[in-house]
């Protein structure tokens, strides 16, 4: 991730960074509601609990309503122990309790498992869309960013996401717990409970100062650490071959150790300061209390065995509401650790610029021709790759793309298969705009055969398939068509082959005949070989050649090739030198004009021949 990007994503959530976690909530409103009216309810069988013990007590140190101590609770008290069918008051009011904690902690129960379901689906849902969002992104997007942080954000950020969420029904209920038991404490005592919102409100702004000044900027350290990890770890798994053969896995240990070290560094400062709001609720709280009980002796020794009913539930109201104070003191500190993640994730699911606009015309068929209108095309940070070209494939004709490296051949198969989109210009499909097509139906009539195959660890015909309803029939004329189908029967599981990670048991010849045989399967109209035999020995390329050539009948057919000696055929050449179209025509007509096309066809032909003659000297010798 850029410096640039960071400073855009979390600096946009800078001044209201929870508003947006309501984004990620508001498709579940049944189950907020659900987990709301929970914890709600626990919460007020909490505060039952409360008014209810202090009733039992006032009862056994014989003190009435009369007493002006919490006597609307009394009363409540007595209004609901009549419902028990037990005559002495005080077993009576002792069942009451007891139904009101096995309830609460029913409900609570509950609560728990209801968030972590909702946690967990709200998860799975998050993790879908990052994944949607990515295979769906335009190819320039997945260009832009690094591996490693796409694997990131799809797989770790979803899991701290739901993390996260799981946490706020947590919060909601233990708010509502010192909501409810603060609102029974008050009519007990409204002095006394002065007291403990006095050590709230002082543990509220501590905890918010440590969690946006501290946990915030940590998390956001730990997210760019875990970040660079997974791009590590990505680098080296995709380039372990070349890692070893350099001997330079000193480096990549390096790397990883330092960005490991970096997170771990955050974490443990993170660590120390999640327990210290903890440490001194504990303290102030028990202090508060033993200043209470100090003060009814020296204030009132004469009422002090009244006031013992009222200090014995606040010590109780103590030990309900001293782990709710830490507990949010700490979810508040780990939420704000985690919200640099989730920030993440909201930024790229709402980036809007990573999806090129389908079209909304089928393409039946290809009629006539695939046209290049007065197209230009840049990458981002290198101009004109394409300078208003203008050329035709026509159907059913083979047409090849030649020119030296880095003149623009493999980005006019990209635009064809809309990849990308010009920047001027248009791409025709007859007469219909390319931009204008749904894409799919579009890539429904292409089948694409590149230079670097994509090979998936699983069987033979599964990467002949590629994921297509074809049947198997389907699968094993595509593997004839391209010369395959024998070099598969070799293997004694044959199309059940299990191919390795990479196609990494087959051949460079044998990967590019699966590709073709992959190209070929969904039967289309028009086939891009997008240097297809350039990295194959002679053999291999022979073979590659010969199924190339089969499977060019009767179809559309563009080839880009490096390699003069593989397009003297095709109905057409066009010649194209730092993005722009210099020659085009046949390969007599262009030999004949003895210009671009010819010198690059002579250096190669010359090179060839030069080869075969130091051969036969050797051999001679």
């Amino acid at each position: 991730m850029s410096d640039k990007m960071r400073i855009q994503i979390f600096g946009k959530f800078k001044n209201s960074r929870f508003k947006f976690v309501w984004y990620f909530l508001k498709p579940y409103p049944f189950d907020v509601i659900g987990i709301t009216i929970l914890s709600i309810v626990s919460a007020l069988f909490d505060g039952m609990n409360v008014f209810v013990l202090f009733s039992i007590l006032n009862s056994v140190m014989g003190i009435g309503a009369e007493s002006g101590l919490g006597g609307g609770l009394i009363n409540l008290t007595d209004f609901m122990v009549k419902f028990i069918p037990v005559k002495d008051k005080i077993i009576a009011a002792c069942l009451l309790l007891i139904i009101s904690v096995v309830l609460r902690n029913i409900f609570s129960y509950i609560q728990k498992i209801y968030s972590a379901y909702a946690g967990f689906k709200i998860w799975k849902d998050i993790q879908e869309k990052m994944f949607v969002k990515c295979i769906s992104a335009d190819y320039q997007y997945l260009l832009d960013h690094k591996h490693g942080e796409l694997i990131y954000r799809i797989f770790t950020a979803p899991a701290s996401l739901g993390a996260m969420l799981k946490t706020i029904p947590q919060v909601l209920a233990e708010f509502a717990k010192l909501v409810v038991v603060g609102c029974v404490l008050i009519g007990i005592s409204p002095y006394a409970s002065g007291a403990i919102i006095l050590v709230g409100i002082f543990y509220y702004y501590f905890t918010k100062y440590i969690a946006s000044n501290i946990s915030y900027h940590l998390g956001r350290g730990r997210t760019i650490a875990c970040e660079r990890q997974s791009v590590l770890l990505n680098e080296t798994i995709a380039g372990i071959r070349q890692i070893k053969v350099f001997a330079a896995n000193k480096r990549w240990i390096r790397e990883f150790f330092k960005a490991m070290q970096d997170y771990f560094k955050l974490a443990i400062r993170d660590s120390q300061w999640q327990p210290l709001p903890a440490s001194l609720l504990e303290a102030l709280t028990i202090s508060m209390l033993a200043i209470m009980l100090i003060a009814a002796r020296v204030l009132f020794p004469v009422n002090f065995p009244l006031l013992v009913p009222i200090l014995g539930i606040f010590a109780y109201a103590f030990q309900k509401l001293l782990p709710s104070l830490s507990l949010l003191g700490s979810l508040r500190i780990q939420i704000m650790g985690i919200l640099p993640i989730v920030e993440v994730l909201y930024a790229s699911l709402q980036d809007s610029s990573q999806l090129i606009k389908d079209g909304d015309i089928d393409v039946k068929s290809l009629e006539c021709e695939i046209k290049f209108d007065n197209v230009s095309f840049s990458y981002p940070g290198r101009k004109d790759v394409l300078k208003n070209v203008n050329f035709s494939f026509k159907k059913d004709e083979t047409t090849a793309i030649v020119g030296p490296s880095g003149a623009g051949k493999s980005t006019i198969a990209d635009l064809v298969v809309r990849l990308f989109i010009p920047n001027s210009g248009r791409v025709m499909i007859d007469d219909l705009e390319l931009g204008k097509c749904r894409i799919y139906s579009w890539l429904s009539k292409i089948g694409f055969v590149t230079q670097d195959t994509f090979i998936f660890n699983a069987s033979i015909a599964d990467n002949i398939a590629f994921g297509l309803k074809v049947s198997r029939d389907d699968v094993l004329q595509a593997a004839q068509d391209a010369n395959a189908h024998d070099f598969i029967l070799s293997f004694p599981d044959g199309y059940e082959t299990i191919v390795g990670d990479r196609g990494m048991k087959l051949s460079g010849g044998q990967r590019q005949r699966i590709a073709i045989a992959r190209a070929l399967v969904h039967k289309p109209e028009v086939i891009i070989l997008d240097e297809a035999t350039s990295s194959l020995d002679n053999v291999s390329e022979a073979l590659v050649q010969a199924a190339i050539n089969k499977i060019s009948i009767n179809r559309t057919v563009i080839i880009i090739a490096h390699r003069l000696s593989t397009v003297i055929n095709a109905d057409k050449i066009i010649v194209i030198d730092k993005g722009e179209v210099v020659e085009e025509g046949k390969h007599e007509e262009l030999i004949l004009k003895g210009s671009f096309y010819w010198n690059l066809y002579s250096k190669e032909k010359f090179t060839k021949e030069d080869l075969l003659t130091e051969k036969e000297e050797v051999v001679a010798q």
